[in-house]
């Protein structure tokens, strides 16, 4: 079995270069995972407004064209998304903005988003979906975008990690604790971020869960169901993707045999 043939695989269903095309490919998929982790990150960001005397600032990882930031900030749904963006002809920039400005948005939240994609990038910023885009390759060592980022309170991840592996964390944690310390040589307090992210069950987290132990983080995997992310785009897909898990002795068959991916849901948190 050749995992880094079928990483691009699934990598290459979402090389599309519009919102319009991106989100018919996922709707053609049956992506809904967005609308279920929106629910867990929303808890979060409620615990962590709380304790702020600030808007709550939002590091999303892999963001693409910004559907967590549209689901998060305009409290809209794949559904709502897809029923605009995929009704009849490809809408205009004009539209979008017309289409996003009948929402209310919530200030209480500010994304930043990370992506590989210029153009989606530039999208989420011409439609007010994120404060700043960053064109960065994350498994780069040289984070320096991220140091002018404001103190980040929680980095989320949806459908990204496993094709992005340890040594993104690794790197993200890095600038975190050189952060860290120079908020404590200057006598101010930073407090690391919250983590939380869904990964597919055939990425195996030791790797990852390593980085974040040596980082001083403690992280689970939380207690719910496995959450549908997509269905698969064929009986290839679905039979690699089988395989894989059964050969790490997961059990598929209330899951996967049914033909979709699911994904597991984790959350870590600075033990400091």
């Amino acid at each position: 079995m050749n995992e880094l043939k079928i990483k691009k695989d699934f990598t290459d269903i979402y090389t599309e270069d519009s919102p319009h095309s991106y989100l018919k490919e996922m709707n053609r998929l049956k992506y809904s995972i967005s609308d279920s982790t929106k629910i867990l990150y929303n808890a979060i960001i409620e615990e962590l407004e709380e304790k702020l005397s600030r808007p709550v600032n939002v590091l999303d990882l892999g963001s693409s064209y910004g559907i967590n930031s549209s689901l998060m900030k305009y409290n809209l749904t794949m559904s709502e998304l897809n029923d605009f963006f995929l009704n009849g002809t490809e809408p205009t920039k004009k539209e979008i903005k017309q289409f996003y400005e009948e929402y209310t948005s919530n200030d209480n939240i500010n994304f930043y988003q990370i992506d590989i994609s210029e153009e989606a990038l530039k999208f989420s910023e011409e439609m007010n979906l994120c404060k700043r885009g960053m064109n960065v390759d994350l498994e780069d060592d040289k984070l320096n975008l991220l140091g002018s980022l404001p103190k980040i309170d929680i980095i989320i991840a949806t459908g990204c990690v496993g094709y992005i592996g340890y040594k993104a964390f690794l790197n993200l944690l890095k600038v975190i604790k050189n952060r860290q310390s120079n908020s404590k040589e200057s006598e101010t307090v930073y407090t690391a971020p919250i983590f939380a992210f869904s990964i597919l069950r055939m990425f195996d987290m030791k790797d990852i869960e390593e980085v974040f132990e040596m980082y001083d983080y403690s992280i689970a995997k939380s207690d719910i169901e496995p959450i549908h992310q997509r269905s698969f785009s064929g009986p290839k897909e679905k039979e690699q993707t089988i395989s894989l898990l059964k050969n790490m002795e997961i059990n598929t068959k209330e899951y996967e045999d049914d033909g979709n991916f699911y994904a597991d849901f984790y959350i870590a948190r600075s033990k400091n």
